[in-house]
């Protein structure tokens, strides 16, 4: 393992590109455990409308995102994309400092997230092509070392942001991550360059989805299992302290734990993908992610959920690494699009999550709003297990334009 590490950081560009990937890992998990607790006694609104704020700001930047993707893979300069993105994330996370009514902020948080969505699917674009560029074929265990890497900034974040909150209060977590999205977007801006390759293919259209049913069913899967996961993610801090009576430090701990679990378990299944299809670790890890949201449904004590970690640590590291694999291996010569779409299929995830996470939970409680999730993974592992077509087949189906 440690000679394909080594051999992946002699690739031009791939060294920033993790650093990069950590820090923006950092970035975000700062403030995102701590973002439901803000809206919900700072600027006092209910968990069913931080959930509604949490899926306007995701979704729109779906529309930009593909917009670009369409464009990216034909020539379109991703390193002036990913320094503007990061810039605008930066925009976005200030605006915490100085705006305190909501709607405006609603309104705010929709513009600037927007025009920053682009800087994960751009950012893993990148690093596909300087993979590709190097001729190496290590593509599942480059995207799991890189995702690792963002799993490292998660248990850095949530640590250092409880440390922020204590002595800062919640000014300290958004001015720290603004500035990091700042330093990404010069490291970006000062380091990175275009990989040695050959002109991107501008005849190359992205695929009509409903007409190539082995990457429509894969999005599918994904959406299903994003919008679970948020749920949790938006529920499990509130589940936290107010059913288990733990507080913001104990939300901290959990977050850190798991993503310290995720990094060795990336790097096992980037291993594990040389000997067992991309398809069947995805299968393995919503059986397991299912188990876990068993468990949080059956917990009374905080160690349960502790414990539970090693489980969701394990579906949160397939569906990041292996996931985005899946779908670029799907669309080998559309690195921006498939990218793209796995970030897209996150976002509806993530938005569909937000807004049933927060009517469930004050509908039918924090705890039983995990049988939808239960529910959500039985759906996507049948999705998983039909039959699909062949990778040629979706390779020849990639060719048919808009």
């Amino acid at each position: 393992m440690l000679a394909r590490i080594h051999k992946l950081f002699q690739i031009p560009g791939y060294a920033l590109f993790t650093v990069t990937m950590m820090l923006q890992g950092m970035a975000i998990s700062i403030s995102s455990p701590f973002l439901a607790v803000y809206f919900t006694t700072r600027l006092g609104v209910s968990a069913a409308t931080f959930g509604l704020f949490t899926a306007v700001t995701l979704i729109s930047g779906v529309g930009l995102s593909s917009i670009i993707a369409r464009r990216s893979d034909a020539g379109l300069n991703r390193k002036t994309l990913m320094v503007g993105a990061m810039l605008f994330n930066a925009l976005a996370f200030a605006g915490y400092l100085f705006i305190h009514d909501f709607y405006i902020l609603l309104v705010y948080m929709t513009i600037f997230t927007a025009i920053g969505a682009p800087a994960m699917p751009q950012l893993f674009a990148s690093a596909r092509e300087a993979v590709n560029a190097s001729r190496s074929s290590d593509h599942a265990f480059a995207n799991s070392f890189l995702r690792s890497m963002f799993s490292l900034g998660f248990i850095i974040g949530p640590l250092a942001g409880s440390i922020l909150i204590k002595y800062f209060g919640f000014p300290g977590i958004f001015i720290s991550t603004a500035l990091i999205f700042l330093i990404n977007a010069c490291s970006l801006y000062l380091r990175a360059k275009p990989p040695a390759t050959a002109k991107r293919a501008a005849a190359r259209q992205p695929v009509k989805l409903h007409r190539n049913r082995s990457v429509l069913i894969p999005f599918i899967v994904l959406i299903l299992l994003y919008s679970a996961h948020w749920l949790n993610n938006l529920n499990i801090s509130l589940f936290i302290i107010n059913v288990l009576d733990g507080n913001t430090q104990n939300v901290a701990s959990v977050a850190s734990i798991c993503a310290l679990l995720e990094i060795p378990l990336m790097l096992m299944l980037g291993v594990l993908s040389a000997k067992y299809s991309n398809r069947t670790l995805m299968c393995w890890g919503i059986v397991l992610g299912g188990i876990y949201y068993l468990v949080v449904l059956a917990s009374t004590q905080l160690w349960h959920i502790i414990a539970g970690q090693v489980l969701l640590a394990f579906f949160v590291a397939v569906v990041s690494a292996i996931g985005i694999s899946y779908i670029q291996d799907l669309l080998p010569e559309q690195p921006g699009y498939a990218s793209t779409l796995y970030s897209n299929s996150t976002t509806i995830g993530r938005l569909a999550g937000s807004l049933v996470g927060g009517a469930a939970a004050e509908w039918a409680g924090y705890r039983h709003a995990y049988w939808f999730c239960v529910l959500l993974f039985a759906v996507a592992l049948v999705l998983l297990a039909l039959p699909q077509r062949s990778r040629t087949s979706a390779a020849e189906a990639s060719s048919q334009t808009l």
